[in-house]
Order: C-alpha cells, then sequence, then structure tokens
C-alpha cells in the first residue's frame, strides 16, 4: 500500500510539473506571438517605409522628424513586453539604425548579418552570443530575392527569461531549461553547469517529445534522482523543460515509509516470537504426538512420550502409553493363537486337492501300457513320480518360485500326454530375480487344472493355455494362466467374481477359490486372485504375489 501510493504521489507531481511546463510555455508562445505580429506590422508601417525608400527627398527637419518618430515607436514596442530588452530598426538607404534606447550611426557588422541571414529569419527566435534575436526585413528578402529596404531587431530581455525559469523550479536544487531543439542556444536556470549538458542531451534525444504533447521521465545525474517534465512548442521551436530532485519531492514520502518499515519490523519481531511460542508449546509437542502414532502404525509398539508440563499434552501423552501398553497385551495373549489358527487353515486348505486328476492319470496310464506304449508311459512315469513327489512332501509350506512352476510344468507334460496334441501350453520363463521367490505351494497348477478342466476339456482339436508373467513394481508379480475354451458365459464369469469377493464367507474352498484364499492368508487382502475374460477367448486368471527372499526352511 505505502508503495502504491508513493507510485501515485509520483504521478501527481509529474502531472503537475507537466501542467505548470504547459502554462508557462503557453504564455510565452502568447507573448513571443503578439511580438511577432508587431514586428510585422512595424516592417510594414508606411512612416518607417517613406524613412527607408525616399530619405533624400525629406528635408532635414522632415527628416529628424521622421527618426524621432521612428524611436519613439520602438520604444513603445520595447515597452510593451517585459520581455524585450531592446528594439532596433535598421535602414540601409541611410545606412544608420536607430534603437529604442538611444541613436545608433551604424548596427554592427555580425548583427546585421544575422538579421539578414535567410536561415534566421526562418527561425521566430535565434540566439547570437548572449542575446535572443527576433528579426524582420522588408520585404522578406526570402522570396522577394532583393535586398531589403527595412530590418528590424528585437532583443529578447535574458534576465526577465531567468525569472520566469526561476518561479517554475520549484524546492532546493530544483532548475528550469528553455533552449532551442537546434541545439544553437539555451537558457538555465538553477542548474549547474555539470547538469546542463545531461539535461541538453535528454531532451534533445529520446526523451525529446516533438509531437506537442508533454514529456514525463526520471533523470539520473551525478548520482541524483531528478523528476521532469518538458514540452516542445512547434510555434516556436523551442522545448520547455522543469526538473525537480526526487528526493525533496519525495522526502515526507521516505518518512512516512521509514516509519512503515520500523512499524513492520516490530511487528515481524513479534510474530516471530509468537510463532516461536506456537512452536515450543503446542506445535512441537503436536509433531512428536504425530510422529509417534506413525511410529505405531509401522508396527512399532515400543513408543513412548514423556511431557515435563502439566498441560493437556500431558495427559494425553500419559493414555497414549497407556494404550500402547495395553494393546502390547493384547497381542501377546492372541499372537501365539491366531498364528496356530492361521496355520491351521492353509494345512486344510492345502490337503483339499481335487484327486479327479490321479484317477485319470492312473487310468491313461493303464492304456499305455496295455497298447504297449512304452516310450510315452515312460515320459509320463517321470512327469507323475516328479509330481507325486512335489505334492506328498512334508515339512516346508512355502516353495521358490522356480520349484513351484516346475511343478506346473509337469503337471502340462501329463496333460500333454493325456490330450494327445489337442492342446498347446505356452509357459514364458520366469523373470530375472524372482526365481528364488519364495511362494505358497500349489498355487500355479490348480489354476492350470481348472484350465484343463473346464475350459479345455471338451476341445477336440486348436486348444491354447498360455503361462504368462509381468512385473509391477520391484516386489509384486502378476502371474497369469488363461485359456480359449468356449464353455464360459457372462453369467458363470459374474459368479466366480461373487465368490472372490466372499471367500472368507465361503463354506467350501477348492480350486481357484483354494489358491485365492491361500494368497490372502499368506499376504494380504491387496493380494489374491482375479478373473476375467482372456484375449483367447476363455477364462483369464491374474494371481498377485509379492517378492519375500528367504523363508525357505
Amino acid at each position: 500500500m505505502n508503495q502504491s501510493g508513493q507510485e501515485v504521489v509520483q504521478k501527481q507531481i509529474s502531472e503537475s510539473m507537466a501542467s505548470r511546463v504547459h502554462f508557462y510555455l503557453t504564455s510565452l508562445e502568447t507573448e513571443l506571438t503578439r511580438l511577432t505580429r508587431l514586428k510585422l506590422e512595424y516592417v510594414n508601417d508606411d512612416d518607417l517605409l517613406l524613412l527607408a525608400t525616399v530619405p533624400n527627398q525629406l528635408n532635414d527637419y522632415e527628416r529628424t522628424r521622421a527618426l524621432l518618430s521612428a524611436k519613439s515607436k520602438l520604444y513603445l514596442l520595447k515597452s510593451s513586453s517585459p520581455f524585450v530588452e531592446n528594439v532596433k530598426l535598421y535602414i540601409p538607404s541611410l545606412d544608420r539604425s536607430i534603437n529604442a534606447n538611444n541613436f545608433d550611426s551604424a548596427m554592427p557588422p555580425e548583427e546585421l548579418e544575422g538579421i539578414l541571414n535567410p536561415a534566421h529569419m526562418k527561425s521566430p527566435i535565434f540566439g547570437m552570443g548572449e542575446k535572443l534575436l527576433m528579426s524582420g526585413v522588408y520585404p522578406d528578402a526570402v522570396y522577394a530575392g532583393r535586398p531589403p529596404v527595412l530590418a528590424i531587431e528585437i532583443q529578447l530581455s535574458r534576465p526577465e527569461i531567468l525569472r520566469s525559469l526561476s518561479s517554475m523550479a520549484e524546492g532546493e536544487g530544483g532548475g528550469a531549461l528553455w533552449m532551442d531543439t537546434g541545439g544553437q542556444w539555451q537558457i538555465a536556470s538553477g542548474v549547474e553547469d555539470s547538469l546542463l549538458a545531461a539535461f541538453g542531451e535528454a531532451l534533445r534525444g529520446e526523451l525529446l517529445n516533438d509531437s506537442g504533447e508533454s514529456g514525463q521521465y526520471r533523470l539520473e545525474s551525478a548520482g541524483i534522482d531528478y523528476f521532469g517534465a518538458s514540452e516542445y512548442s512547434p510555434l516556436l521551436g523551442t522545448t520547455l523543460a522543469v526538473f525537480v530532485p526526487a528526493e525533496t519531492v519525495l522526502e515526507p514520502l521516505n518518512k512516512h515509509r521509514n516509519w512503515i518499515w520500523g512499524e513492520s519490523l516490530v511487528a515481524l519481531l513479534l510474530a516471530v516470537v509468537f510463532s516461536y511460542w506456537i512452536y515450543r508449546f503446542i506445535h512441537k509437542p503436536m509433531r512428536r504426538l504425530i510422529t509417534s502414532f506413525r511410529r505405531v502404525e509401522m508396527g512399532d509398539l515400543s513408543v513412548r512420550l514423556y511431557h515435563g508440563n502439566q498441560d493437556e499434552f500431558n495427559y494425553v501423552y500419559n493414555h497414549f502409553n497407556h494404550m500402547l501398553e495395553r494393546i502390547q497385551e493384547l497381542i501377546h495373549e492372541v499372537y501365539e493363537q491366531q498364528i496356530r489358527s492361521q496355520q491351521s487353515e492353509l494345512k486344510q486348505l492345502q490337503s483339499q486337492i481335487n484327486p479327479h486328476f490321479f484317477y485319470n492319470t492312473f487310468f491313461i496310464l493303464q492304456g499305455l501300457v496295455r497298447m504297449r506304449e512304452h516310450e510315452v508311459a515312460e515320459r509320463m512315469l517321470h512327469h507323475l513320480s516328479g509330481y507325486f513327489q512335489f505334492i506328498t512332501r512334508s515339512g516346508a509350506e512355502q516353495v521358490s518360485l522356480l520349484a513351484e512352476m516346475k511343478h506346473a510344468w509337469s503337471y502340462v507334460e501329463i496333460q500333454n500326454i493325456r490330450f494327445a496334441g489337442t492342446v498347446t501350453a505356452e509357459l514364458e520363463p520366469i523373470p530375472q530375480g524372482w526365481e528364488a521367490s519364495m511362494v505358497p505351494r500349489l498355487i500355479v497348477q490348480p489354476l492350470i487344472e481348472n484350465a484343463y478342466a473346464h475350459g479345455l476339456e471338451n476341445k477336440l482339436a486348436e486348444g491354447m493355455l498360455r503361462v504368462s508373467f509381468r512385473e509391477e513394481g520391484e516386489d509384486r508379480l502378476v502371474i497369469g494362466v488363461e485359456d480359449n475354451g468356449e464353455s464360459l458365459d457372462e453369467e458363470q464369469l459374474n459368479a466366480l467374481r461373487r465368490t472372490l469377493a466372499l471367500a472368507e464367507e465361503a463354506m467350501e474352498t477348492t480350486g481357484i477359490l483354494n489358491v485365492h484364499r491361500r494368497l490372502q492368508l499368506n499376504y494380504g487382502p491387496a493380494f489374491g486372485i482375479e478373473v476375467s475374460r482372456s484375449e483367447l477367448g476363455g477364462l483369464k486368471v491374474l494371481l498377485m504375489i509379492r517378492r519375500e527372499e528367504g523363508r525357505q526352511p
């Protein structure tokens, strides 16, 4: 707000300076325009033209009388304006000049050359040394093309112009400048010589506004910042400018700003003190409590909190410690019972492997022996022995993923012999780094068995079984088992999804539901099995496990 107020005041100061410059420039234009009009009237005066054209036809009395009348008129012109210091009239036929103050026998050659210079006659005002002059001739040599018979020179009063410029500048260090835009002359008031060049250069450069509009700007010179305003006069061909030190103008604002800064620092100090008090007595104890809750959330029940002050936090801390002690007691009471119950359920689920596969396998083996397919029977016995060895193995509840997949592939090889080439099985390799990860036993083979039993058993040809792997992050693996069976409809698929969603309430757990329940008991509710329609056309089962190293007994 303080900065915005200062900008508003600066803008008002600049506009005030521009308005003052415009007023003084308008006054100068009015006065000098009037002098220009009088100058033209004088060079066209009948009495003066008579004296200038036929002086030899006048006797001495008439000539003297005419000269006195001319001097009187010049004095009248001089007295009509405070800006006129002297008026001179040059009569070439008499080779002499008359001025408002006295009689001159001859005009200095440089002045005569100046007023007869066509370039000066084009300009309303021109400089000659320390003088500012206005000139006029009759007839106009620029257009007539012949020597003049009468010439008039009006010398402007430099002291009076300086007094007017001084009244424009306000405050200590201010100044005003009136200059010809061509750089021939300039009058400055209250401006040091060291600053005059800088101000003049600025006005003649980009800051010079020759469109007739006011120019407002900031200028720095000799380490001092100035407010400036200027205006160009097309009528006079001059520029009027005023400069005021910014420090003088903005001193009250600077004092106010210093007060604002002081009050802001005091308020900031109070805010810091109050913030420290809040941090020490409220935020810090609350943060300790939140940190402790997070540690408890991560499973650390050894956290204890102590508070020195007898306040609300002391009460909360004591009850927090009591709560953790009670939780530890409850965990100690139910942990062993829960582990025993879980292990019992896992063993029960694992024992529910469908023996129907065994009956079919031995029936097929009997047929191979009768048909004397000894080589095929031997190969089937090899895979069957490995299969039985895996499922009858005692002790280990978990095996490596590599061992689980070898068992599943042995099952696939047995089924390939059974289906005699009507089913093609594709098994992707295990992703690198997952071979040694420990998984529950018999989680992949039941899914493959389900695909053969419900999806591929009725396929007469071109059956397809695919087992794939997909890593999700560093510790999650998705195993996909899908087939191209044609017996699965949407109603059956939705029923299977509902059964998986209510796995904990199911009375009978076999097949896919068996594996799903075991995975959730082992890894948690975020893992298990999802089912969907396969791109091959049959059922697609996704089995999700987590990487667990070093749990093999």
